[in-house]
């Protein structure tokens, strides 16, 4: 409880120096697991879960109140959440409550870029004036992980581990894609996940990233490539991984690409060290890349980005726009930051290229920067694997 008052303080020093008194931090539940930014902040300031429903959180000098947007949620906050005065609003009704709670007071915010249109006209039907924002400042003092988050991260990444390892005994049951999927979701949720959600992608030619039931149908055959992806949390702070390999021998061409992505990994972690730029993983791989797959190649493959930020959010903010997204064609390069690593950032790297016709190749590694130099969380092995 401690440290999230540290952290709310922390927030409201922020607020004051732009002038306002109080803090308002919205944020979705984690059911949309990577689709909320907001979820992030209301769980790195609150350590609250509003699952599938909508939170408020209203700090200021005389206390702090989470405002949950659905009845059913009350009786879960005020139990696991003691240190906060915990009310149930209906989420349009919000802007009552904090006008009656301001008395016309400055309100600094965070998350509000993920408001529902509605609640924010309701907001401002009362009248309650909103900003400065302080989104950026915030995901600041997120960007060095404490003790306590990088333990919770480390078991994240354990919990990683153990559906890598069960990976095996599933695609032995000749099942579809989904139904392995569910299994291993289910058994991390077994073990004390929050929230988990895969993908594995069953087929001679692997070609994305294959989430849900509709995509995910092939049962395992010999000769198809196997790429399984892990996105989990532990107490709300995220997990992540992806390993590969191959039902029966890997092929020649498929070895080939994947020893593009481990040669990208390897380029990617010796970029991770105190003191360097945060834009030098990127930069790294992509010249990787370029060195080993001519240009007509590059033009033709599809792939995701070659990393993020992990924290409270799956992407966390100013340590993910560094990666472009390539999945994208339209989306905008990669940010330039003047932020340099530091012990205590955590991303994930997880360099990835499918060629249509030919096949794909992705790894996925937790990395901890420390004053070291890099720390990879997950102790699965990398290598490709066969499985019968």
């Amino acid at each position: 409880m401690d440290l999230l008052v540290e952290r709310r303080n922390a927030l409201l020093h922020l607020a004051r120096g732009q002038g306002a008194e109080n803090v308002a931090v919205f944020g979705f539940g984690s059911a949309l697991g990577a689709g909320s930014a907001s979820h992030g902040a209301l769980r790195f300031f609150s350590g609250w879960d509003g699952h599938e429903s909508l939170s408020l959180l209203l700090a200021s000098a005389e206390g702090t109140c989470l405002i949950v947007g659905s009845p059913f949620m009350l009786p879960l906050a005020r139990e696991t959440r003691p240190d906060l005065i915990v009310e149930y609003v209906p989420p349009l009704d919000w802007g009552k409550a904090l006008a009656a709670r301001l008395s016309g007071a400055s309100l600094a915010t965070v998350g509000f870029g993920e408001l529902p249109r509605q609640i924010d006209a309701a907001l401002a039907r009362t009248g309650v004036t909103t900003g400065p924002a302080l989104d950026e400042a915030a995901a600041r003092l997120r960007l060095v992980k404490d003790d306590h988050a990088i333990a919770l991260h480390r078991d994240a990444a354990a919990l990683c581990d153990v559906l890598f390892g069960r990976l095996g005994a599933e695609l032995a049951q000749r099942r579809p894609a989904w139904e392995s999927q569910l299994s291993l979701e289910t058994e991390a949720r077994r073990q004390g996940a929050d929230y988990c959600r895969t993908w594995l992608t069953i087929a001679p030619a692997a070609d994305y990233p294959r989430y849900w039931p509709a995509e995910a149908q092939r049962v395992p055959e010999h000769g198809d490539q196997v790429l399984f992806g892990i996105a989990l949390t532990v107490d709300g702070h995220w997990g992540h991984g992806i390993r590969m390999g191959s039902i029966g021998l890997q092929q020649a061409k498929h070895r080939e690409l994947a020893g593009h992505v481990e040669a990208m990994l390897e380029a990617g972690l010796a970029a991770l060290r105190p003191g360097l730029p945060l834009t030098g993983a990127e930069q790294a791989m992509e010249a990787v890349l370029a060195g080993r797959v001519d240009e007509q190649s590059r033009q033709r493959l599809r792939r995701f980005r070659n990393g993020h930020g992990l924290g409270c959010s799956y992407e966390e903010p100013l340590t993910t726009a560094v990666f472009r997204q390539h999945f994208d064609p339209g989306a905008p390069p990669a940010t330039a930051s003047d932020l340099a690593l530091a012990p205590g950032m955590l991303f994930e790297l997880h360099p990835n290229l499918f060629l249509p016709g030919l096949g794909g190749a992705a790894l996925g590694e937790m990395v901890l920067v420390t004053p070291d130099g890099p720390q990879c969380l997950l102790r699965h092995p990398r290598a490709c694997q066969s499985w019968d």
